[in-house]
Protein backbone atom coordinates (compact mmCIF):
# COMPACT_ATOMS: atom_id res chain seq x y z
CA UNK A 1 0.00 0.00 0.00
CA UNK A 2 1.49 3.35 -1.05
CA UNK A 3 1.76 6.59 0.85
CA UNK A 4 -1.49 8.57 1.27
CA UNK A 5 -2.22 11.02 -1.51
CA UNK A 6 -1.46 14.56 -0.45
CA UNK A 7 -4.23 17.15 -0.65
CA UNK A 8 -4.21 20.93 -0.54
CA UNK A 9 -7.61 21.94 0.79
CA UNK A 10 -8.67 25.54 0.24
CA UNK A 11 -11.79 27.35 1.46
CA UNK A 12 -11.95 31.11 1.74
CA UNK A 13 -14.52 30.97 4.56
CA UNK A 14 -15.37 28.17 6.94
CA UNK A 15 -18.72 26.31 6.49
CA UNK A 16 -17.96 22.62 6.99
CA UNK A 17 -14.43 22.71 5.55
CA UNK A 18 -12.89 22.42 9.01
CA UNK A 19 -14.36 18.92 9.30
CA UNK A 20 -13.11 17.97 5.85
CA UNK A 21 -9.64 19.21 6.81
CA UNK A 22 -9.66 17.17 10.02
CA UNK A 23 -10.79 14.05 8.18
CA UNK A 24 -8.00 14.51 5.63
CA UNK A 25 -5.56 14.96 8.49
CA UNK A 26 -6.79 11.75 10.16
CA UNK A 27 -6.29 9.95 6.84
CA UNK A 28 -2.71 11.28 6.59
CA UNK A 29 -3.60 13.21 3.42
CA UNK A 30 -3.66 16.85 4.52
CA UNK A 31 -0.67 18.58 2.93
CA UNK A 32 -2.05 22.04 3.70
CA UNK A 33 -5.32 23.73 4.61
CA UNK A 34 -5.74 27.30 3.39
CA UNK A 35 -8.55 29.44 4.74
CA UNK A 36 -9.18 33.09 5.47
CA UNK A 37 -9.48 32.87 9.25
CA UNK A 38 -8.62 30.08 11.67
CA UNK A 39 -7.15 29.77 15.17
CA UNK A 40 -4.36 27.28 14.49
CA UNK A 41 -2.61 27.37 17.89
CA UNK A 42 -3.69 24.45 20.14
CA UNK A 43 -2.87 26.51 23.23
CA UNK A 44 -5.11 29.34 22.12
CA UNK A 45 -7.81 26.85 21.16
CA UNK A 46 -7.78 25.40 24.70
CA UNK A 47 -7.99 28.90 26.20
CA UNK A 48 -10.94 29.86 24.01
CA UNK A 49 -12.77 26.62 24.79
CA UNK A 50 -12.40 27.20 28.52
CA UNK A 51 -13.06 30.95 28.67
CA UNK A 52 -14.81 32.18 25.58
CA UNK A 53 -17.83 31.33 23.45
CA UNK A 54 -17.87 34.17 20.95
CA UNK A 55 -16.68 34.73 17.39
CA UNK A 56 -13.20 33.21 17.71
CA UNK A 57 -14.51 29.99 19.27
CA UNK A 58 -16.25 29.33 15.93
CA UNK A 59 -12.99 29.73 14.01
CA UNK A 60 -11.40 26.40 14.85
CA UNK A 61 -12.24 22.76 15.35
CA UNK A 62 -10.88 20.63 18.18
CA UNK A 63 -8.31 18.22 16.82
CA UNK A 64 -7.31 20.43 13.91
CA UNK A 65 -4.27 22.61 14.58
CA UNK A 66 -0.63 23.12 13.70
CA UNK A 67 1.62 24.30 10.88
CA UNK A 68 -0.35 22.72 8.03
CA UNK A 69 -3.05 25.36 8.50
CA UNK A 70 -2.46 28.64 6.66
CA UNK A 71 -4.65 31.65 7.35
CA UNK A 72 -5.39 34.89 5.51
CA UNK A 73 -7.23 36.88 8.18
CA UNK A 74 -6.86 40.19 6.37
CA UNK A 75 -9.12 38.99 3.57
CA UNK A 76 -12.16 38.95 5.85
CA UNK A 77 -11.47 42.28 7.54
CA UNK A 78 -13.61 44.37 5.14
CA UNK A 79 -16.58 42.07 5.83
CA UNK A 80 -16.10 42.28 9.59
CA UNK A 81 -16.12 46.06 9.44
CA UNK A 82 -19.15 46.16 7.12
CA UNK A 83 -21.15 43.91 9.43
CA UNK A 84 -20.20 45.96 12.49
CA UNK A 85 -21.36 49.05 10.63
CA UNK A 86 -24.58 47.22 9.71
CA UNK A 87 -24.09 47.77 6.00
CA UNK A 88 -26.70 46.51 3.55
CA UNK A 89 -26.67 42.77 2.92
CA UNK A 90 -25.90 43.36 -0.77
CA UNK A 91 -22.74 45.30 0.12
CA UNK A 92 -21.60 42.57 2.49
CA UNK A 93 -22.27 40.00 -0.25
CA UNK A 94 -20.13 42.00 -2.68
CA UNK A 95 -17.30 41.97 -0.14
CA UNK A 96 -17.62 38.20 0.25
CA UNK A 97 -17.32 37.80 -3.53
CA UNK A 98 -14.28 40.08 -3.55
CA UNK A 99 -12.71 38.02 -0.75
CA UNK A 100 -13.26 34.82 -2.73
CA UNK A 101 -11.52 36.36 -5.74
CA UNK A 102 -8.51 37.60 -3.75
CA UNK A 103 -8.20 34.27 -1.96
CA UNK A 104 -8.19 32.43 -5.28
CA UNK A 105 -5.61 34.79 -6.80
CA UNK A 106 -3.23 34.35 -3.86
CA UNK A 107 -3.57 30.58 -3.67
CA UNK A 108 -3.24 29.99 -7.41
CA UNK A 109 0.25 31.53 -7.22
CA UNK A 110 1.28 29.42 -4.19
CA UNK A 111 0.42 25.98 -5.55
CA UNK A 112 3.67 25.63 -7.48
CA UNK A 113 5.58 25.77 -4.17
CA UNK A 114 3.95 22.59 -2.83
CA UNK A 115 4.53 18.92 -3.51
CA UNK A 116 0.96 17.64 -3.66
CA UNK A 117 -1.28 15.24 -5.58
CA UNK A 118 -4.72 16.83 -5.33
CA UNK A 119 -6.07 20.36 -5.08
CA UNK A 120 -9.49 20.47 -3.36
CA UNK A 121 -11.28 23.80 -3.62
CA UNK A 122 -14.75 25.14 -2.98
CA UNK A 123 -17.15 26.82 -5.35
CA UNK A 124 -16.74 30.55 -5.73
CA UNK A 125 -13.11 30.75 -4.66
CA UNK A 126 -11.24 28.25 -6.83
CA UNK A 127 -11.33 28.96 -10.57
CA UNK A 128 -7.74 30.17 -11.00
CA UNK A 129 -6.43 27.60 -8.53
CA UNK A 130 -8.13 24.80 -10.44
CA UNK A 131 -6.41 26.01 -13.59
CA UNK A 132 -3.04 26.20 -11.81
CA UNK A 133 -3.44 22.65 -10.49
CA UNK A 134 -4.31 21.44 -13.99
CA UNK A 135 -1.23 23.16 -15.45
CA UNK A 136 0.92 21.46 -12.80
CA UNK A 137 -0.49 18.07 -13.84
CA UNK A 138 -2.34 17.53 -10.56
CA UNK A 139 -5.88 16.34 -9.87
CA UNK A 140 -8.20 19.33 -9.41
CA UNK A 141 -11.35 18.93 -7.32
CA UNK A 142 -14.16 21.43 -6.82
CA UNK A 143 -16.63 20.75 -4.01
CA UNK A 144 -20.13 21.99 -4.78
CA UNK A 145 -22.24 22.71 -1.71
CA UNK A 146 -25.07 24.60 -3.41
CA UNK A 147 -26.89 23.67 -6.63
CA UNK A 148 -25.54 24.84 -9.97
CA UNK A 149 -26.12 28.53 -10.62
CA UNK A 150 -28.15 28.19 -13.86
CA UNK A 151 -30.66 26.01 -12.00
CA UNK A 152 -30.81 28.39 -9.02
CA UNK A 153 -31.41 31.43 -11.21
CA UNK A 154 -34.15 29.76 -13.22
CA UNK A 155 -36.04 28.44 -10.19
CA UNK A 156 -35.81 31.56 -8.03
CA UNK A 157 -36.55 33.99 -10.85
CA UNK A 158 -39.71 31.99 -11.43
CA UNK A 159 -40.50 32.08 -7.70
CA UNK A 160 -40.16 35.86 -7.54
CA UNK A 161 -42.73 36.14 -10.35
CA UNK A 162 -45.10 33.70 -8.66
CA UNK A 163 -44.96 35.49 -5.30
CA UNK A 164 -43.85 39.10 -5.88
CA UNK A 165 -44.77 40.16 -2.35
CA UNK A 166 -42.02 37.81 -1.09
CA UNK A 167 -39.46 38.63 -3.80
CA UNK A 168 -37.41 40.99 -1.62
CA UNK A 169 -36.51 38.01 0.57
CA UNK A 170 -34.94 36.16 -2.39
CA UNK A 171 -31.36 37.42 -2.23
CA UNK A 172 -29.40 34.57 -3.79
CA UNK A 173 -29.74 35.24 -7.51
CA UNK A 174 -27.83 38.50 -7.98
CA UNK A 175 -24.04 38.42 -8.43
CA UNK A 176 -21.67 40.42 -10.55
CA UNK A 177 -21.22 39.07 -14.07
CA UNK A 178 -17.66 38.05 -13.27
CA UNK A 179 -18.64 36.11 -10.17
CA UNK A 180 -21.50 34.36 -11.98
CA UNK A 181 -19.09 33.29 -14.71
CA UNK A 182 -16.71 31.93 -12.05
CA UNK A 183 -19.50 29.83 -10.52
CA UNK A 184 -20.44 28.45 -13.92
CA UNK A 185 -16.89 27.66 -15.06
CA UNK A 186 -15.49 26.03 -11.91
CA UNK A 187 -17.17 22.60 -12.27
CA UNK A 188 -16.31 22.59 -15.97
CA UNK A 189 -12.65 23.41 -15.26
CA UNK A 190 -12.15 20.83 -12.49
CA UNK A 191 -11.01 17.32 -13.32
CA UNK A 192 -13.45 16.00 -10.71
CA UNK A 193 -16.54 17.52 -9.04
CA UNK A 194 -17.56 16.61 -5.52
CA UNK A 195 -21.31 17.02 -5.09
CA UNK A 196 -22.72 16.87 -1.57
CA UNK A 197 -25.97 15.26 -2.76
CA UNK A 198 -27.60 13.46 -5.67
CA UNK A 199 -30.04 16.35 -6.14
CA UNK A 200 -27.15 18.80 -6.51
CA UNK A 201 -25.51 16.43 -8.99
CA UNK A 202 -28.68 16.46 -11.06
CA UNK A 203 -28.62 20.27 -11.27
CA UNK A 204 -25.09 19.98 -12.68
CA UNK A 205 -25.77 17.25 -15.23
CA UNK A 206 -28.97 18.96 -16.39
CA UNK A 207 -26.87 22.01 -17.22
CA UNK A 208 -24.01 20.44 -19.12
CA UNK A 209 -21.54 19.10 -16.54
CA UNK A 210 -20.54 15.55 -17.57
CA UNK A 211 -21.97 13.04 -15.06
CA UNK A 212 -18.86 10.85 -15.17
CA UNK A 213 -16.75 13.55 -13.52
CA UNK A 214 -19.14 13.99 -10.55
CA UNK A 215 -18.77 12.06 -7.30
CA UNK A 216 -21.43 12.34 -4.57
CA UNK A 217 -19.87 12.70 -1.10
CA UNK A 218 -22.48 13.67 1.53
CA UNK A 219 -21.61 15.89 4.46
CA UNK A 220 -22.02 14.92 8.11
CA UNK A 221 -22.89 16.06 11.61
CA UNK A 222 -21.41 15.57 15.06
CA UNK A 223 -23.84 13.41 17.06
CA UNK A 224 -21.95 14.09 20.30
CA UNK A 225 -23.24 17.67 20.19
CA UNK A 226 -26.88 16.72 19.59
CA UNK A 227 -29.10 15.78 22.51
CA UNK A 228 -31.35 12.81 21.80
CA UNK A 229 -33.98 12.17 24.45
CA UNK A 230 -35.13 8.64 23.74
CA UNK A 231 -37.96 8.90 26.28
CA UNK A 232 -39.40 12.13 24.85
CA UNK A 233 -43.18 11.95 24.35
CA UNK A 234 -45.73 14.31 22.91
CA UNK A 235 -47.65 15.81 25.78
CA UNK A 236 -51.40 15.12 25.54
CA UNK A 237 -53.57 18.18 25.28
CA UNK A 238 -50.94 20.49 23.82
CA UNK A 239 -50.35 21.50 20.18
CA UNK A 240 -48.06 19.63 17.82
CA UNK A 241 -44.92 21.78 18.05
CA UNK A 242 -43.13 22.34 14.73
CA UNK A 243 -39.71 23.96 14.31
CA UNK A 244 -38.15 25.73 11.33
CA UNK A 245 -34.54 26.98 11.48
CA UNK A 246 -32.55 28.91 8.92
CA UNK A 247 -32.71 32.16 6.99
CA UNK A 248 -36.34 33.21 6.88
CA UNK A 249 -36.79 33.73 3.16
CA UNK A 250 -39.00 32.51 0.35
CA UNK A 251 -36.00 30.50 -0.86
CA UNK A 252 -36.92 28.22 2.07
CA UNK A 253 -40.57 28.06 1.00
CA UNK A 254 -41.80 30.10 3.96
CA UNK A 255 -45.02 31.27 2.28
CA UNK A 256 -46.04 27.69 1.48
CA UNK A 257 -45.29 26.69 5.07
CA UNK A 258 -47.49 29.50 6.42
CA UNK A 259 -50.26 28.64 3.95
CA UNK A 260 -50.27 25.15 5.44
CA UNK A 261 -50.16 26.28 9.07
CA UNK A 262 -53.13 28.56 8.40
CA UNK A 263 -55.28 25.48 7.85
CA UNK A 264 -54.89 24.39 11.48
CA UNK A 265 -56.20 25.77 14.74
CA UNK A 266 -53.46 27.16 16.98
CA UNK A 267 -54.54 24.77 19.75
CA UNK A 268 -53.62 21.88 17.43
CA UNK A 269 -50.44 23.06 15.68
CA UNK A 270 -47.79 25.55 16.79
CA UNK A 271 -44.98 26.79 14.50
CA UNK A 272 -41.71 28.32 15.74
CA UNK A 273 -39.21 30.06 13.45
CA UNK A 274 -35.53 30.41 14.40
CA UNK A 275 -33.36 32.60 12.17
CA UNK A 276 -32.84 36.01 10.67
CA UNK A 277 -35.57 37.59 8.54
CA UNK A 278 -34.29 38.33 5.03
CA UNK A 279 -35.59 41.36 3.16
CA UNK A 280 -38.16 43.79 4.50
CA UNK A 281 -40.17 41.10 6.30
CA UNK A 282 -43.42 42.85 5.30
CA UNK A 283 -45.05 39.77 3.76
CA UNK A 284 -43.93 37.65 6.71
CA UNK A 285 -45.20 39.97 9.44
CA UNK A 286 -48.61 40.26 7.82
CA UNK A 287 -49.03 36.69 9.02
CA UNK A 288 -47.32 36.96 12.39
CA UNK A 289 -50.32 35.35 14.09
CA UNK A 290 -49.24 32.03 12.56
CA UNK A 291 -45.83 31.63 14.22
CA UNK A 292 -43.49 32.49 17.07
CA UNK A 293 -40.21 34.09 15.96
CA UNK A 294 -37.09 33.55 18.08
CA UNK A 295 -34.49 35.35 15.96
CA UNK A 296 -31.01 33.98 15.40
CA UNK A 297 -29.68 31.45 17.91
CA UNK A 298 -26.21 30.16 18.79
CA UNK A 299 -25.68 26.60 17.63
CA UNK A 300 -25.19 25.15 21.12
CA UNK A 301 -28.45 26.75 22.28
CA UNK A 302 -30.24 25.59 19.13
CA UNK A 303 -29.22 21.99 19.72
CA UNK A 304 -30.78 22.22 23.19
CA UNK A 305 -33.84 23.95 21.74
CA UNK A 306 -34.62 20.92 19.55
CA UNK A 307 -35.82 19.12 22.69
CA UNK A 308 -38.90 21.36 22.90
CA UNK A 309 -40.34 20.21 19.56
CA UNK A 310 -42.11 17.29 17.95
CA UNK A 311 -41.03 17.69 14.31
CA UNK A 312 -38.94 19.80 11.94
CA UNK A 313 -40.59 21.67 9.04
CA UNK A 314 -38.30 22.65 6.15
CA UNK A 315 -40.13 23.06 2.80
CA UNK A 316 -37.17 24.69 1.03
CA UNK A 317 -37.21 25.28 -2.71
CA UNK A 318 -33.48 24.66 -3.09
CA UNK A 319 -30.60 23.42 -0.93
CA UNK A 320 -27.32 21.64 -1.42
CA UNK A 321 -27.22 19.49 1.69
CA UNK A 322 -29.00 21.12 4.66
CA UNK A 323 -27.13 20.16 7.80
CA UNK A 324 -30.07 21.51 9.81
CA UNK A 325 -32.19 18.60 8.54
CA UNK A 326 -29.58 16.01 9.55
CA UNK A 327 -29.07 17.67 12.94
CA UNK A 328 -32.81 17.79 13.60
CA UNK A 329 -33.11 14.12 12.69
CA UNK A 330 -30.15 13.44 14.95
CA UNK A 331 -32.17 14.98 17.78
CA UNK A 332 -35.03 12.61 16.93
CA UNK A 333 -37.23 15.07 15.08
CA UNK A 334 -39.15 13.67 12.11
CA UNK A 335 -38.73 16.04 9.17
CA UNK A 336 -41.22 17.40 6.64
CA UNK A 337 -39.19 18.61 3.67
CA UNK A 338 -38.88 18.60 -0.13
CA UNK A 339 -36.80 16.61 -2.64
CA UNK A 340 -34.97 19.87 -3.49
CA UNK A 341 -33.23 19.70 -0.12
CA UNK A 342 -31.56 16.39 -1.10
CA UNK A 343 -33.96 14.71 1.31
CA UNK A 344 -34.71 11.79 -0.99
CA UNK A 345 -31.52 10.29 0.44
CA UNK A 346 -32.77 10.82 3.99
CA UNK A 347 -36.54 10.70 4.14
CA UNK A 348 -38.72 7.65 3.67
CA UNK A 349 -42.23 9.04 4.02
CA UNK A 350 -43.92 7.68 7.11
CA UNK A 351 -40.65 6.12 8.34
CA UNK A 352 -38.21 8.99 9.04
CA UNK A 353 -40.45 11.92 8.11
CA UNK A 354 -42.46 13.10 5.12
CA UNK A 355 -41.36 14.16 1.65
CA UNK A 356 -43.51 16.85 -0.02
CA UNK A 357 -43.18 18.52 -3.44
CA UNK A 358 -41.94 22.10 -3.55
CA UNK A 359 -44.65 24.81 -3.58
CA UNK A 360 -47.28 22.36 -2.33
CA UNK A 361 -49.03 23.64 0.79
CA UNK A 362 -51.69 20.92 0.55
CA UNK A 363 -48.98 18.24 0.79
CA UNK A 364 -47.54 19.98 3.88
CA UNK A 365 -51.03 20.01 5.44
CA UNK A 366 -51.34 16.29 4.75
CA UNK A 367 -47.94 15.53 6.31
CA UNK A 368 -48.77 17.54 9.44
CA UNK A 369 -52.12 15.76 9.70
CA UNK A 370 -50.37 12.40 9.50
CA UNK A 371 -48.18 13.44 12.43
CA UNK A 372 -51.26 14.49 14.39
CA UNK A 373 -52.86 11.11 13.73
CA UNK A 374 -49.94 9.05 15.09
CA UNK A 375 -50.39 7.24 18.37
CA UNK A 376 -47.65 7.32 21.01
CA UNK A 377 -45.88 4.17 19.84
CA UNK A 378 -45.97 5.23 16.18
CA UNK A 379 -44.59 8.66 17.04
CA UNK A 380 -41.79 7.14 19.10
CA UNK A 381 -40.84 4.79 16.27
CA UNK A 382 -40.71 7.71 13.85
CA UNK A 383 -38.31 9.51 16.19
CA UNK A 384 -36.09 6.46 16.54
CA UNK A 385 -36.04 5.95 12.76
CA UNK A 386 -35.07 9.59 12.18
CA UNK A 387 -32.20 9.33 14.65
CA UNK A 388 -31.00 6.03 13.15
CA UNK A 389 -30.99 7.44 9.62
CA UNK A 390 -29.09 10.55 10.69
CA UNK A 391 -26.35 8.40 12.19
CA UNK A 392 -25.51 7.21 8.67
CA UNK A 393 -24.33 10.78 7.98
CA UNK A 394 -21.81 11.55 10.71
CA UNK A 395 -18.44 13.19 10.08
CA UNK A 396 -16.86 9.80 10.80
CA UNK A 397 -18.94 8.32 7.96
CA UNK A 398 -17.81 11.23 5.80
CA UNK A 399 -14.19 10.27 6.53
CA UNK A 400 -14.82 6.80 5.11
CA UNK A 401 -16.38 8.31 2.00
CA UNK A 402 -13.39 10.63 1.52
CA UNK A 403 -11.03 7.68 1.87
CA UNK A 404 -12.89 5.88 -0.93
CA UNK A 405 -12.86 9.03 -3.08
CA UNK A 406 -9.09 9.49 -2.73
CA UNK A 407 -8.47 5.82 -3.51
CA UNK A 408 -10.29 6.21 -6.81
CA UNK A 409 -8.38 9.32 -7.96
Amino acid sequence: MGAPKQVILAHSGRQHSYYIARNLQLLGSLQAFYTSSYVASPTLQRFLLSRYRGFFSKRFLEGLSGPRIHTMWSLELPEFIARLQKKEASKVSDLVCARDDRFDNMLSRKLKDFNFDIYWGYQGSSLKSLRSANQLGKVSLIEMTTPYLPFIKSLLTEEALLNPEWSDSIDTVSYTAGYEQRLIEEPLEASKVISVSSFLKQTLTDNGVPPEKIQVVPLGFDPSKIIFNESYERKPGRPLKLLFTGRITQVKGVKYMLDAIEQFDRKDVELHLVGNIIGSGIALMRRKNLFVHHGSMAQIKLFEFYQNFDAFLFPSLIEGFPLSVIEAMGAGLPVITTPNTSAEELIVSGKTGYLVPIRDSAAIVNAIQQLLNLNTDEFQQLRLNARSKALEYTWDANKGRIECLLADL
